[in-house]
């Protein structure tokens, strides 16, 4: 009977964290998300961008692990256009009538991308993974520098969504997140 009630529970943990992955990010490239965040205007979502690397260990573990939790999809889905940047595409970029180039590094590889000096604008340096959100107008909110878990990116992304950036900080937030905010997200994300 134990087991039963230790398996009922680890299941419960399991769906309340989305790790047994349903929902798959709508991802887009960063032109049509500036594009409909124009078009969508006061009433558009935030941008969230995903900046990796070919060759970044974790920026495939963050695919693999948060970006496949269902709740950080739906999240992802509900609150942005989510898009995914490749750091050293080799494409230009027409953005709001400004072309940032693709470059090529010393060696005569693939270079950092210029659009990554506009995303990384504010930080001390760069690196990889760069998650990085930015207002429907393409105007800067953040940068979330690194590798996080499902349940650690969970509360930074609400912050932002939400609001809440304006209200306290962030600190302030993830500690309270689980008890007072995350039952209003899950209700929200989850009533299809």
């Amino acid at each position: 009977m134990k087991k039963i009630g230790l398996l009922l529970v680890m299941v419960a943990t399991m769906l309340s964290y989305g790790t047994m992955a349903q929902t798959k990010v709508n991802w887009t490239n960063v032109s049509d998300a500036v594009a409909q965040g124009e078009k969508d205007g006061k009433k558009g979502k935030l941008i969230f961008i995903d900046c990796y690397t070919e060759w970044c260990k974790w920026c495939k573990v963050l695919d693999e692990k948060t970006f496949q939790n269902d709740t950080i999809a739906r999240i992802l889905n509900y609150y942005f256009y989510p898009v995914k940047f490749d750091a050293e595409q080799q494409e230009d970029l027409t953005l709001k009538g400004i072309e940032y180039k693709a470059t090529m590094n010393k060696k005569g590889g693939k270079g950092t991308h210029e659009l990554m000096k506009l995303l990384w604008e504010g930080q001390r340096g760069g690196g990889y993974p760069s998650m990085v959100i930015r207002n429907s107008d393409f105007s800067p909110l953040t940068v979330i520098m690194g590798y996080y878990p499902a349940k650690d990116l969970e509360p930074q992304l609400i912050y932002f969504a939400e609001g809440y950036n304006k209200e306290m900080s962030i600190e302030k937030f993830t500690e309270q997140y689980e008890k007072e905010y995350r039952p209003a997200v899950l209700k929200k994300i989850f009533k299809d």
